[in-house]
């Protein structure tokens, strides 16, 4: 699965190169995080506190409304991530402060631990200091203590020449059933399905900001499908979890949903279908979610008017599992 990145510097999401060199400012977060929040979790991270020059917290705090957010940068210590994560983050990253007297404190299930890695070795102060240390030994030292590793390969961050699959598997496996998320060069919907496929997620910005790669196309990528007409069957779900229907979703129909974030569906008998548009029953759409197989997804949609079902009732059952419908 994909984790969209948002980095913060003066105010301005950016996009670096190396961590070093400014290629893109693309302007207001607040736009983008919403744009991105379909695909579930958003990386935001302030590079303003990360390197001492200033912070953008009072951004970040609205963008935790926004946005499901793993927010990182400048984080020390357990206060501060716990004040972090009492705004609203859904979860923290923590990079040379995510050592057991600090993660001790914490959470485990709502923290990752960030290595920044070149050639294999752990760096620091800005990407620019090894410790000398292997990304494997850190992740040994702290992977009972987190949820997950955010590994950045610093030799390809921002530059989309792709990632080297190979180090993705041996990550995986060193971080023993911790999960991983990987960043650095990612550019490509196929990378981002083998990435998956090894049972990783990829976090990336640099290709999403210059349209390498869509963001519809990098939500599908996981996907499979065993039927003659490649659908996915796309069960549609409310806020609070209850399952309003089944329809059915094509790269067509979810390139479209997520490019309008409304409730868009293949319909098997008049292909595009928006939800809505005649009876205006209409829906929000606030996420989407591949199953574990990855033969199936959920739009997390917010129902308006009489509810999804053609009989203008919130489901397509005969009770709603709240008791709404009687």
């Amino acid at each position: 699965m994909i984790v969209p990145s948002i980095d913060l510097m003066g105010g301005q999401a950016v996009q670096l190169v190396g961590g070093r060199d400014r290629a893109i400012e693309a302007g207001d977060p607040r736009p983008i995080a919403e744009r991105f929040a379909v695909a579930g979790d958003v990386a935001v991270i302030d590079l303003d506190a990360a390197l001492g020059t200033g912070d953008n917290s009072a951004l970040i705090r609205d963008l935790v409304k926004r946005a499901s957010c793993r927010v990182g940068g400048g984080i020390r210590t357990a206060g501060r991530a716990l004040e972090w994560l009492d705004a609203g983050a859904a979860k923290v990253i923590l990079g040379t402060r995510a050592v057991p007297e600090v993660l001790s404190r914490l959470p485990r299930d709502r923290v990752v631990a960030a290595l920044d890695a070149r050639d294999g070795d752990v760096v620091v102060e800005g990407w620019v200091t090894s410790t000398g240390r292997r990304v494997e030994d850190r992740m040994a030292e702290v992977r009972e203590m987190v949820s997950g590793f955010l590994v950045t390969l610093v030799e390809s961050e921002g530059r989309m020449r792709g990632i080297d699959l190979g180090r993705v598997r041996e990550l995986v496996a060193a971080a023993g059933g911790t999960h991983v998320t990987v960043a650095g060069g990612v550019t490509t919907a196929e990378e981002v399905a083998a990435i998956d496929r090894l049972g990783a997620d990829c976090q990336v910005g640099m290709a999403l900001y210059t349209g390498r790669l869509g963001l519809a196309e990098a939500i599908a990528a996981p996907l499979v499908s065993d039927r003659p007409d490649g659908l996915w069957p796309t069960v549609v779900a409310d806020e609070d979890g209850v399952a309003l229907g089944l329809a059915w979703s094509d790269i067509d129909s979810l390139r479209e949903a997520v490019r309008t974030r409304r409730g868009v569906y293949h319909s098997r008998r008049r292909g595009l279908w928006v939800k809505g548009l005649s009876s205006g029953a209409t829906q929000d759409l606030l996420r989407v979610d591949p199953d574990c197989d990855r033969d199936a997804i959920r739009f997390t949609v917010r129902q308006h008017g009489a509810g999804f079902c053609h009989r203008d009732t919130r489901t397509c059952w005969d009770r709603d599992v709240g008791g709404r419908n009687g």
